[in-house]
């Protein structure tokens, strides 16, 4: 290929590249005037279901999936045009080292961009899977509520968000979905953590015991009383073994309902108590789910661990 129509091609590429670059700009102008009227109207409720905050985070991803694909789409249909019909000698000539230059300049915001978009990809691939495991888990809870406890799905707990909190005469219950890692056949509790094999991967739990103590805290001031919680892990598609030390309770998806016959008589309730406690469940939950594609990762990373982020 010649110099000149070398430097063509590169004209073509920067015209192409700057077309997506403003349509970019204009969207993230709009969305930033939408957020700054949204601070002066009232929140808008979300309705606690199951997997709500993967909800969330499919609608605010998929959106900045679609503009990653209009962007894309514009700089090739603009590159396309150019190469057919667009004329040459935007610029002087210049020598083949500054248009190599300034190709690659150009290849790498575009190949970041291609980047990010196959990341999204990911991220949503794996919020899919982890939507279907939470309605998996929505439908097994039904016998729960047919039992007579109060099932409140994505509450909202400080920086976190706790998929169900289940309460009742028995006590107050946190179950959490906890994906394991790829490959994982078992799983147990030691060291204050989840231990996988086989690999021996293990994850802390020191996320959702943080968020489980804010639990208990809210509903004891609500109470009035002090308020034990039972944290309680499902997870699937592992064999549970049993471990030597206390700790959360860990069930596998198919048995996450069997966590009701378990009995303390520091955990129990009065009738009362349960009325409270879930009314005021009732009105926190989901106060905040997350606003962008980052909060949702964020949020999801530390709900689950690594395996959504990996």
């Amino acid at each position: 290929m010649q110099a000149p129509a070398f430097q063509s091609y590169v004209e073509f590429a920067a015209i192409s590249a700057a077309v997506p670059a403003v349509y970019l700009a204009a969207v993230w102008l709009v969305t930033a005037a939408v957020r700054l009227i949204g601070r002066f109207r009232p929140p808008v409720p979300v309705s606690p279901r199951p997997g709500e905050m993967i909800h969330q985070a499919l609608k605010v991803s998929g959106r900045a999936l679609d503009h990653g694909r209009t962007a894309a789409l514009l700089f090739g249909v603009s590159y396309l045009l150019l190469v057919n019909f667009g004329r040459t000698g935007w610029w002087a000539p210049q020598s083949l080292a500054v248009n190599v230059a300034i190709l690659i300049g150009l290849l790498i915001p575009l190949g970041f961009g291609g980047f990010k978009l196959i990341q999204l990809t990911g991220y949503r691939s794996r919020w899919h899977r982890l939507l279907d495991l939470h309605r998996q888990m929505a439908r097994r809870l039904v016998d729960v509520q047919v039992r007579g406890y109060r099932v409140f799905p994505s509450v909202s707990v400080g920086d976190g968000i706790l998929d169900y909190v289940v309460v009742g005469p028995n006590g107050v219950y946190a179950v959490q979905l906890f994906t394991p890692p790829p490959g994982a056949e078992s799983a147990r509790f030691e060291r204050g953590g989840l231990t996988f094999q086989p690999g021996g991967t293990r994850a802390s739990l020191q996320t959702m015991n943080k968020h489980v103590a804010a639990l208990a805290r809210q509903l004891g001031e609500r109470a009035g009383s002090g308020v034990c919680v039972l944290p309680v892990l499902a997870v699937p598609d592992c064999r549970i073994e049993s471990g030597d030390e206390e700790g959360p309770m860990v069930v596998s998806l198919q048995a996450c309902s069997a966590f009701v016959g378990w009995q303390h008589e520091d955990f129990f309730l009065h009738e009362d108590d349960v009325a409270n406690l879930s009314g005021y469940l009732g009105e926190q939950s989901m106060q905040n789910p997350p606003a962008t594609v980052g909060a949702a990762v964020d949020a999801l990373a530390r709900q689950t661990g690594s395996p959504v982020t990996a």
